[in-house]
């Protein structure tokens, strides 16, 4: 490790950090715009000029451009350096606008302190300055192109990390323009990120314009509720709503960045429709009476039933205390009906990923190091974007990518592309480990014998599976490949998309219990009276929603505790009110097993632009802050069943009563996590499905998660419900041909559901036999659950 002297002040740093890295180890900041951690250096803005002084490298140079070594005698006081990084920020500044009162980054703008850092405070400059025309961006991003210093921050984010392809630089000299070819929405799922990276009020946050200045804003340390990456974000908040998200660092998950998802779907805690009264018997009530009842009327069906006619139903939405606290509910009630996932595919999905990963288990961080990756039936895009970007800095990095799925699987790199029916995928994962594909067509033979070898050579292998598509068995399937093609020298390692932040813990503590089509059975035989919903909406989660609506109208007693507006949660007879995410201390645990902490930001409360209607402070004032009844999922269980109140007591008494959960009471927000040793245990042996008699003339549908619409939370963040699409299902050309249909026609669909008006997508890279449907909430395609498949007919619609 080199040791070198800056400011008279030594230091040891790792191999292969800058010099500019090296000084911010001893907290001296020099000026710089350019240079991002995750972007790396190019040396353009020429502002972090430091004097090297003495050793290997001397002279006047860029910090950001040399790597620090041993001996180095480096000085960012000498008088050459301080005149050159004062020339430069202000020839950056001779174009721009003095309109920081009125610029949304006002507070957090890098321009203003490193204008300061660079010694500039009197502009010389009377001439003309250039200006520019703002695009329209979509709805996401605010353009205000007066106020750049061309960094070329945002075009390295958008095009070269994140693979974006329609935003780039026009121009030269000091005529240069971030933008693209025509004004238009952003296409890139991360486009949001320039936000982030860029230094100046240039790109801001459109939903966020006007509404707080930033030093207002009150923000914590948090983890995104809406896939199972586990990603760090910080919410910031005011007026009772959350008003904007931001990535958090977390080096071993997301790195530096968010997908638009996360960032932009935080409006669901704001949702004008959020239940925030309890609620017994249709009429409002307190809190604590409510959970009174739901306490007493539990135990009163199980006095009266047996223990086993009450059933418990978790989440991949609730927290990690919250889940183990359902979990001692059921032990202290003696009922063996516990499941935290209500379809049956991604309920199995995780529980034999956490009885099977062992060793096999792999960060965003070792995927990005990743020279092979292989992905069966995952699509990153739509089940968790930020592996995609994982996947490309693989890609950048040298690594090769393959994907095997009947779904036209769209990634920001590369990649060598299979289409498989997913019945085939855990026969691939199984002929792999057995190198036997005579059962596979001549050209599939091809490439999976070539990926053989490739798996054989590669260093650092993974492979990735989603949830939706492998259910329970495929997974299996996965790991074994993992363990086949392990070697004493190297390990292959797995990833898995699981349906939600918290899918991995929740199913840690399912152990080998029912799944919720067990528990379906034993509602319709009158054996399951009472079913408690943690988080968790069953009419419409449910592998077979019309099956969970039947069954469900059929039980005497239902108690949902939830913060969305979900079927369950109006249709209980004991409704409990919940904190969301972002106004509640607590824990996930991703789908690698990484526990994390995540922090309160606001305090539960109808926002303000609602109580006030508009105006601003509002003309009503109230003892009690309306709408402050929700409490953290945990905090109401703890109470029911008389456990600490506080959470660092909780997370004692958790480890205390859970040994495997060790580390919990030690974790904090804003670190890397704790990946959990804790192991699983399989579920029990699934049923044989009953043969499918199909319809000679039927074609084949197959639900799947779209990357907009399809994400409940996702449906309730206004910025992000605005760009979804309308109903729509995606075939390959060839069938579409077949069928007399052309990609954007309108058409008419029929399944068993009934009847709906679609629009014609076509991709060629999918299977040829398959129609694919994306589940969209509020739609006609609301009950297209992912992973199932069911016939269909497919017709142009008539011309009226």
């Amino acid at each position: 490790m080199p040791k070198l002297t800056i400011d008279n002040l030594e230091v040891t740093v790792p191999e292969g950090i800058n010099v500019l890295e090296a000084a911010r180890e001893l907290d001296i900041i020099i000026p710089h715009f350019c240079y991002h951690e995750a972007l790396g250096s190019v040396g353009s803005c020429r502002l972090c000029a430091m004097m090297f002084v003495d050793g290997p490298v001397k002279g006047l140079q860029m910090a950001c451009m040399i790597q620090a070594q041993d001996g180095m005698v480096v000085s960012s006081t000498d008088p050459d350096a301080i005149e050159l990084r004062e020339h430069v920020i202000e020839w950056a500044m001779t174009n721009h606008p003095h309109d920081c009162p009125v610029c949304d980054e006002g507070g957090e703008c890098q321009l203003q302190e490193m204008t300061v850092a660079g010694g500039h405070g009197v502009r010389r400059y009377s001439g003309k300055k250039c200006t520019f025309t703002n695009q329209n961006l979509g709805p996401f991003v605010q353009q205000e192109m007066n106020r750049c210093i061309t960094c070329y921050r945002c075009v390295r984010t958008y095009r070269d990390y994140c693979g974006g392809t329609d935003y780039g630089v026009f121009g030269s000299r000091n005529r240069i323009q971030y933008a693209r070819f025509r004004e238009g929405a952003l296409e890139s799922p991360f486009s949001g990120n320039i936000i982030d990276a860029c230094p100046t009020g240039v790109l801001t946050s459109k939903p966020f314009r006007f509404k707080t200045r930033l030093w207002d804003l009150q923000e914590a340390p948090s983890i995104c509720p809406h896939c199972s990456l586990g990603c760090a974000t910080v919410p910031g908040g005011r007026y009772r709503e959350v008003q904007r998200v931001k990535a958090g660092i977390n080096r071993e998950t997301n790195g530096f960045f968010i997908c638009d998802r996360g960032r932009f779907g935080y409006d669901h805690v704001n949702h004008p429709e959020r239940p925030r009264q309890g609620r017994l018997d249709g009429q409002p009530v307190t809190v604590n009476a409510a959970l009174l009842a739901a306490r007493e009327q539990v135990t009163a069906i199980a006095s009266k039933h047996g223990p086993d006619s009450v059933a418990f139903l978790g989440s991949s939405r609730s927290s990690f205390e919250a889940s183990v606290l359902l979990h001692d509910w059921a032990k202290a009630t003696g009922s063996q009906q516990l499941v935290f996932e209500a379809h049956q595919g991604r309920d199995r999905a995780a529980r034999t990923l956490t009885a099977q990963l062992g060793k096999h288990v792999r960060s965003q961080e070792e995927l990005r190091q990743s020279d092979l990756v292989i992905l069966f039936g995952a699509d990153p895009l739509a089940e968790g974007p930020m592996l995609a970007l994982a996947i490309r800095q693989a890609v950048r990095n040298g690594g090769k990518v393959v994907v095997i799925d009947p779904r036209p699987v769209e990634l920001p790199c590369a990649a060598s592309y299979l289409p498989l029916s997913p019945e085939k995928l855990p026969e691939v994962l199984v002929a792999l480990g057995k190198k036997d594909f005579n059962a596979f067509e001549a050209d599939e033979r091809v490439l999976l014998e070539s990926l053989v070898e490739q798996l054989k050579s590669a260093q650092r292998p993974v492979l990735i599976g989603g949830a939706d598509l492998l259910g329970g068995k495929g997974v299996q399937a996965l790991c074994a490949a993992a363990e086949k093609f392990t070697s004493d020298e190297r390990s292959v390692g797995v990833i898995t998309l699981l349906a939600g932040p918290n899918s991995y813990g929740g199913a840690l503590l399912a152990g080998d219990g029912p799944d919720f089509d067990s528990i379906l059975d034993a509602v319709q035989e009158g054996t399951v009276r009472a079913l408690v919903c943690l988080e968790s909406d069953p009419f419409r989660e449910a592998r077979d929603p019309a099956r969970a609506h039947a069954a469900l109208g059929h039980l005497e007693l239902l108690v949902s505790f939830d913060s969305t507006p979900n079927l369950a949660a109006q249709r209980a007879d004991i409704f409990l009110p919940t904190r969301a995410n972002a106004e509640m201390a607590g824990s996930y645990v991703n789908n690698e097993g990484r526990l994390q902490a995540f922090m309160p930001v606001i305090d539960p409360g109808v926002p303000i632009r609602e109580t006030g209607a508009g105006n601003h402070p509002p003309r009503e004032f109230f003892q009690i802050t309306p709408g402050s009844s929700p409490e953290a999922d945990w905090l109401l269980l703890a109470g029911l069943l008389e456990r600490e109140l506080d959470l660092v007591g909780l997370r004692e008494s958790i480890e205390k009563d859970h040994p495997p959960f060790a580390g919990l009471s030690s974790i904090a927000a804003e670190t890397t996590g704790v990946r959990l040793t804790a192991q699983g245990t399989l579920p029990p042996a699934e049923e044989q499905e009953l043969p499918h008699a199909a319809d000679s003339e039927a074609l084949t549908l197959m639900a799947i998660t779209g990357q907009i619409g399809s994400c409940w939370l996702a449906h309730l963040s206004s910025p992000l419900a605005a760009t979804e699409p309308q109903p729509y299902v995606i075939l390959h050309p060839e069938l579409a041909a077949e069928l007399n249909l052309a990609a954007d026609e309108r058409a008419r669909l029929t399944t068993h559901f009934g009847h709906c008006h679609i629009v014609i997508r076509t991709d060629e890279k999918m299977l040829k036999s398959l129609i694919l449907v994306p589940q969209l909430w509020d739609t006609a395609l609301e009950g297209m659950v992912p992973g199932g498949m069911l016939d269909c007919r497919l017709e142009k619609e008539a011309q009226r």
